[in-house]
C-alpha cells in the first residue's frame, strides 16, 4: 500500500453503529474510510474518505492531522481509479484510438482534466453519478416520438391490476430510499427510510426479480420486450412501481446520469398531484406515458387523500448511438468489476 497503512481504533462495526445513529460523527467515518481501505474495498474508501473531507468543510471538527491523512488517502485512491479506469477500458478494447469523441470527452470531465461547458440553463442537467456531454437539455421529452408507446399505454389496465396484487403484501413495497452502511449518507432530502415515497421494483441490479415478476408476468414482459431499455451491466434496466403517499411529496433532486430518459406510466392519479421537471409542471394522466430527463432538477407531489401509483422504468437517450450506448455500458462494468 503506497501510502500509511492505517490503524483504526474503532473497529468497523462500531463505526458502523455510530454512523447510523449520527451521519455526522467524523471519527467513525474515518474508522470506516480505514477498514475498508483494508479490506482493499477501494470505492467504499475513497467514499468514506471524501465524506470525512466533506464533514470537515461543513464545521465537524477533527484532528488537523487525522484530516490530512484522509485528504491523502482520497488523493490516492483518486490517482488509482484513474489508473483502474484506463487499464480496464483498455482491456475491453476500449484505449483512446477506439473511443467515440463524445464518450472520451466524459471521461475527460469525470477525471477533472476538462471542465464542463459552461452553462446557461437554470436548471442545466446535473447528474450525481456520470456526466454525457452534449446531450440536448430536454424537461419533458415528447411520447408521441417513441412507436412502443401504443404497446405500454394499452397494459395500463393490466399493469395496475399487477401492481395492486403486489400492493396486498406490504412487504413488496418499502421505502425508495433505504438506510445502508455501504456508503456514507446524508439525510437524503429526509427520503430515508421514509415510507411516504415507497417502491416495488421488478428488477434488483438490473436482473428480474422471480418472485414480482411472476406476480406481474405482463408487466414485465410488456416492457422487457417493447421498450428500448437502459441496459448498463448490473446497474440497469430499472422497473418498478412508485407509490407516493397522501399528503407527501418528494422534495427536488436529481438522478444519477443523463445517459438516459426516465418514464411513468401513471397507473393511480388521484386530483391535486403535480410534477415539476426544471421549469415545467405538469400533471400525471391515467394511461398517458411521460418521459423527463431526471438528472434535472425535478419533484412531485401528492396534496390529496389518497395514494398515486406510476410504473417507472428507464431508457436509452435517443440521441445516443449503438456504439455510445456499448461504450457506456462498458465504462460501468470496468467500474463496477
Amino acid at each position: 500500500m503506497p501510502i500509511d497503512r492505517p490503524d483504526p481504533s474503532i473497529s468497523e462495526a462500531d463505526a458502523d453503529t455510530r454512523m447510523l445513529a449520527r451521519r455526522d460523527d467524523i471519527l467513525a467515518t474515518l474508522a470506516k474510510a480505514d477498514h475498508r481501505m483494508l479490506a482493499a474495498d477501494y470505492r467504499a474508501a475513497a467514499a468514506f474518505y471524501g465524506a470525512v473531507g466533506r464533514l470537515a468543510g461543513s464545521g465537524v471538527e477533527i484532528d488537523r492531522s487525522e484530516l490530512l491523512r484522509a485528504r491523502d488517502a482520497a488523493l490516492w485512491l483518486g490517482g488509482r481509479f484513474g489508473e483502474m479506469l484506463h487499464e480496464g477500458l483498455e482491456k475491453a478494447g476500449l484505449g483512446p484510438a477506439h473511443r467515440h469523441p463524445q464518450f472520451q470527452k466524459s471521461l475527460d470531465i469525470m477525471q477533472g482534466a476538462r471542465p464542463r461547458d459552461r452553462e446557461t440553463s437554470r436548471f442545466p442537467q446535473k447528474p450525481q453519478s456520470y456526466f454525457y456531454p452534449d446531450l440536448p437539455l430536454v424537461n419533458f421529452a415528447d411520447p408521441a416520438d417513441y412507436a412502443w408507446r401504443a404497446a405500454v399505454e394499452q397494459q395500463t389496465e393490466v399493469i395496475l391490476a399487477e401492481g395492486r396484487a403486489l400492493m396486498a403484501d406490504p412487504v413488496n413495497f418499502l421505502p425508495y430510499m433505504r438506510q445502508t452502511t455501504d456508503r456514507p449518507q446524508g439525510d437524503v432530502h429526509g427520503l430515508l427510510e421514509n415510507p411516504d415515497w415507497s417502491t416495488c421494483y421488478l428488477t434488483d441490479c438490473g436482473q428480474p426479480i422471480a418472485q414480482r415478476t411472476a406476480i406481474a408476468p405482463v408487466t414485465w414482459e410488456t416492457i422487457n420486450t417493447q421498450v428500448p431499455l437502459c441496459r448498463i451491466n448490473t446497474r440497469a434496466p430499472s422497473v418498478m412501481y412508485s407509490l407516493l403517499r397522501a399528503h407527501s411529496k418528494i422534495p427536488a433532486h436529481t438522478g444519477m446520469v443523463n445517459c438516459r430518459f426516465v418514464c411513468h406510466l401513471p397507473l393511480i392519479v388521484p386530483d391535486d398531484c403535480g410534477f415539476r421537471v426544471g421549469e415545467t409542471t405538469r400533471q400525471w394522466r391515467v394511461g398517458q406515458l411521460m418521459v423527463f430527463d431526471d438528472s434535472v432538477e425535478h419533484e412531485a407531489w401528492n396534496n390529496s387523500d389518497h395514494d398515486r401509483l406510476v410504473l417507472i422504468f428507464d431508457i436509452w437517450r435517443p440521441e445516443l448511438s449503438e456504439e455510445e450506448r456499448h461504450q457506456i455500458a462498458t465504462l460501468f462494468a470496468v467500474v463496477d468489476g
